[in-house]
């Protein structure tokens, strides 16, 4: 008689594990939710993902934690994700070249795409080819011509490999080839195309518009599937000699891929209602110009699987120098 005692406890023990963490996945969020970005304060990543974790406290009632962890190409903060507790209470601001082109590309990372679990996406923002107010070239046509005419002449200024590969994809694309030139960011890329250091510069829709809208550059062209409504007289590339062209740059959430498929749900949830609130879409939008999105896990994932291809076919022909710089 004395054994059925010592069995029930040891059921129960058992049992106790699993219930615990049910009713722990069941309460979540119960503290505070950190929202990792890897790049530093001020830029336009950064805003969005500060917007968006004001929203979301004012939607689950529980403080938000912004935390900046910027360097080495977003792996520091991608990797400090990676690395933490697999809870769900750490998301990480993620983009093309965390997701798609670092795991390409740079030898020893320390992490795989697949250690992370993509949430939702938050924008899509185009890109759009912008040149100096003096400069000889008046439309995107112009660049075209000037490129075939003298090839490997024209100049076009870009940062950050998402731009780099677009561009060597649209010189592909055009069966043209451009004079590439690296920049560290966008500020000096475009002050360089305003003062006519550099011909063109291919950058974000965002950092583009206000320069474009004050008259300090001229726009010739976007990547993007229709007109930009801040934009609608600039015409697409794909309107303008090469009609399979666009060139997105996205930023969503993601977080450690082993989160339990219960917090998951919960998350999703959450960054949707999130998204829904009242006035935030307006908001991102007047922050970064992009589009604004609000896919959830199986359209952002079909997104990333897009994008992996098209850079994967970008590489494979331009060869696995596409991205060394020049000596």
């Amino acid at each position: 008689m004395s054994k059925w005692p010592a069995l029930a406890c040891m059921v129960l023990a058992l049992l106790w594990p699993p219930a615990v963490m049910a009713e722990a996945d069941a309460a979540f969020p119960a503290r505070a939710l950190r929202f990792v970005v890897p790049i530093a304060p001020g830029s336009s990543g950064d805003t969005l993902t500060r917007s968006f974790a004001e929203a979301l406290r004012a939607q689950s009632g529980r403080a938000t934690v912004v935390e900046n962890r910027p360097g080495a190409d977003l792996v520091i903060g991608t990797q400090h994700v990676v690395a933490s507790p697999a809870d769900g209470y750490s998301l990480l601001l993620v983009s093309n070249s965390s997701l798609v082109i670092n795991p390409v590309f740079l030898k020893d990372l320390p992490y795989k795409a697949d250690d992370l679990l993509p949430l939702i996406e938050l924008t899509r923002s185009p890109a759009v080819l912008v040149t100096g107010n003096g400069s000889r070239l008046q439309s995107f046509g112009d660049l075209l011509d000037a490129a075939r005419r003298a090839p490997g002449k024209v100049s076009v200024g870009v940062y950050g490999n998402s731009y780099r590969l677009g561009l060597l994809d649209l010189a592909r694309r055009a069966g043209v080839s451009f004079n590439v030139i690296p920049y560290k960011g966008a500020g000096q890329a475009v002050s360089d195309a305003a003062g006519g250091n550099v011909d063109v510069v291919l950058l974000d829709l965002g950092g583009a518009l206000p320069l474009v809208q004050g008259g300090k550059v001229r726009a010739l062209a976007i990547a993007a599937e229709q007109r930009h409504a801040a934009l609608p007289a600039l015409p697409t590339v794909k309107e303008s000699g090469v009609p399979d062209y666009t060139l997105y740059v996205f930023i969503g959430l993601a977080v450690h891929a082993k989160t339990p498929p219960a917090v998951l749900e919960r998350l999703d949830a959450l960054l949707q209602q999130t998204m829904a609130r009242p006035g935030l879409r307006e908001q991102m939008q007047r922050q970064s110009g992009a589009e604004i999105s609000g896919q959830g896990r199986q359209a952002f994932a079909a997104t990333i699987a897009a994008e992996n291809a098209r850079v994967r076919e970008v590489l494979r022909t331009a060869g696995p120098d596409a991205l060394a710089d020049k000596p």
